[in-house]
């Protein structure tokens, strides 16, 4: 006798952004891979309903000053959430594993300690090929901004 297995449907989310106030964080380092991250991500945010004036960007230097960035931003209250992005790229060192493990563990920890929810859009290629092949997850970043927050909201009014 054979067990049937219901697949439940995939949950679908609330990409409302009406109303929403995010910040984009982006890293001048790379910024050729960055840049264009961005121009997807804020291009993504309108499409999902957030207003132009409610998108607030500012830069880092690099990825790893984007955590002190965001936590300067999120501080302020001002923000639904945070989208960081940045780009690190394998060198002839290990400077690259320092840099993307600090980036994404000090997002993380503003993330957590301040309460307002931080996108991790830094990528971490092995090649500039690598990079420029995931550039289409800006809109990604945009989307789990949108969500996260919706889901967020919901959860405070249970």
């Amino acid at each position: 006798m054979q067990t049937q297995i219901q697949v439940m449907t995939r949950p679908e989310p609330d990409l409302d952004g009406t109303g929403l106030r995010i910040g984009l964080i982006v890293a001048r380092w790379n910024w050729h891979i960055t840049g264009a991250l961005y121009k997807l991500a804020q291009e993504e945010l309108l499409h999902l309903g957030v207003a132009q004036e409610d998108i607030n960007v500012v830069y880092a230097p690099g990825s790893y000053e984007l955590p002190v960035v965001a936590q300067a931003m999120a501080q302020t209250k001002n923000y639904d959430a945070l989208i960081c992005i940045g780009c690190v790229m394998k060198g002839a060192t290990r400077h690259d594993v320092i840099v993307g493990d600090s980036a994404a563990q000090g997002i993380q920890r503003v993330a957590l300690d301040t309460g307002v929810p931080i996108i991790l859009g830094v990528q971490c290629a092995e090649t500039p090929e690598q990079a420029e092949e995931r550039i289409a997850r800006g809109t990604e970043f945009a989307v789990a901004a949108v969500e996260t927050v919706r889901t967020i909201q919901a959860l405070r009014q249970q």
